[in-house]
């Protein structure tokens, strides 16, 4: 198991690091769009009901794949007045690009959305560990479109505006709190975190992983273009910590939930398109829960 898990990880790590390289942004956009669809689709196939799930998920998923690449190109960043981000600052401009505007605007307000829904609407779920529910609400189906698609914004939006070391700066906040989480679990041990929901997670784990966030937000303060040096030079360390200590508890947020509803599905893992790693949405599953949020940060601060 652990082998196949290695090369997987190997592999997507390859592809990313070709993709990144190009100048061109689109080969990493149709990257980002195709495993955002195929979060949708695995999510879909849990949480819906009815014996047709699997096509309607397959179908819900193909739209999002094409609704990606038509809002990227609609948005497709250009120099001066052409940038999205010129745009928004200026009703001159806006008026000239008022759709591609429109798109933009619209996602940034689900970026807040669904923020809320992470921080204050799953913890609720989460709570009442329902875990023996055959019969998931549409909430959750819901939930899985517009997470996917906040997901896809703020990968692509930090990527072409902020350049690839700022988003794998914040993405390390949520490596930081997996990775931790799971030896510190291991070393330590005691109390578990969620019993009823994932067994293997413990409050020694969790603390650990939070732990490394700080750490992390602290060491990144000083780097260059990362995502705590923007935190930093508007809310200063102190601030810049407790928000990657925020974005690590919904990391755990989105694992657990996840979780939640494959325990409630009765499968191991959202599918099997990953060896040694299961599928997409168990890989993204802390990423889906933690972007929305991010990128509410740096909007908010990208504007002053």
């Amino acid at each position: 198991m652990l082998i196949p898990r290695i090369i997987t990880a190997v592999v997507l790590l390859a592809i990313l690091a070709v993709l990144i390289s190009l100048s061109n942004p689109v080969y990493f956009a149709v990257f980002i769009s195709l495993a955002s669809a195929l979060t949708i689709f695995e999510w879909l196939r849990i949480s819906l009901n009815g014996t047709n799930k699997q096509s309607v998920a397959a179908i819900i998923a193909t739209v999002g794949f094409a609704t990606f690449l038509a809002c990227y190109f609609l948005m497709m960043p250009g120099e001066g007045e052409d940038n999205i981000l010129v745009a928004l600052s200026k009703p001159t401009v806006f008026q000239a690009n008022p759709w591609s505007t429109v798109v933009f605007s619209l996602l940034i307000m689900l970026q807040f959305f669904v923020s809320f829904v992470w921080i204050f609407i799953v913890p609720m779920v989460l709570y009442q560990a329902q875990t023996q529910v055959s019969y998931n609400s549409i909430f959750h189906s819901i939930l899985a479109v517009f997470a996917a698609f906040t997901t896809w914004f703020t990968v692509l939006i930090t990527y072409v505006f902020l350049g690839a070391w700022f988003l794998l700066s914040f993405l390390i906040i949520i490596w930081c709190a997996d990775i931790f989480a799971y030896f510190g679990g291991k070393h330590f041990g005691g109390e578990k975190l969620a019993p009823a929901i994932s067994p293997g997670k413990t409050r020694s784990g969790a603390i650990c992983g939070l732990i490394s966030v700080a750490i992390w937000m602290v060491v990144s303060a000083f780097i260059e273009n990362s995502f705590s040096a923007l935190l930093v030079k508007h809310i200063g360390l102190l601030g810049a910590v407790a928000v990657g200590v925020l974005m690590a508890v919904v990391s755990i947020f989105g694992d657990l939930y996840e979780s939640l509803l494959k325990r409630r599905a009765g499968v191991k893992d959202s599918s099997q398109l990953l060896p040694g790693h299961g599928g997409f949405w168990d890989r993204l599953d802390s990423v889906v829960a933690v972007s929305p949020i991010a990128m509410c940060f740096v909007f908010l601060l990208y504007i002053q």
